[in-house]
């Protein structure tokens, strides 16, 4: 299977538990730590998780396993006109840095694509920052066999 099959049916998969009717926050994600996302969120944002509002306007795109967290994949699509987007902020909640990156897009498209490191199996958060200061969330799991943070 290519890279881009790959992502369309991990995407597919995303998609499914996203229409079971459950919030994302609800879902109990795999190798969710939503204490040491609390910390990471308010020190990244000034906001809790209580403030995140899931949305399908964010899509994230991460694999499902990862043979090793040194090197994972990530995609984040915002389907937002780009002057409505401030900011992109990507969280592992079980990283012991969980503040993976924070991008500002400006004038240019609203997407953002990385390779990130993954302490161990993880759930991850996409948080778009819109112009009128709400905070959407999009939220994935990826299963990571060897770590990356060594």
């Amino acid at each position: 299977m290519d890279r881009r099959a790959f992502l369309k049916a991990t995407g597919m998969a995303l998609g499914a538990a996203a229409l079971s009717g459950l919030p994302v926050r609800a879902q109990g994600l795999e190798g969710e730590d939503l204490a040491n996302l609390e910390k990471a969120l308010q020190e990244a944002l000034g906001k809790g998780f209580k403030d995140l509002t899931p949305s399908d306007l964010v899509k994230l795109t991460m694999p499902a396993i990862a043979e090793s967290g040194a090197n994972v994949p990530a995609e984040v699509e915002v389907n937002l006109p780009s002057a409505q987007v401030k900011a992109i902020h990507l969280f592992a909640d079980k990283n012991p840095t969980p503040r993976l990156v924070s991008f500002m897009p400006m004038k240019a498209l609203p997407y953002y694509a990385t390779r990130v490191r993954l302490a161990e199996t993880s759930a991850i958060r996409a948080v778009v920052e819109t112009a009128d200061g709400k905070l959407l969330l999009a939220s994935a799991s990826t299963r990571v066999t060897v770590g990356g943070c060594g």
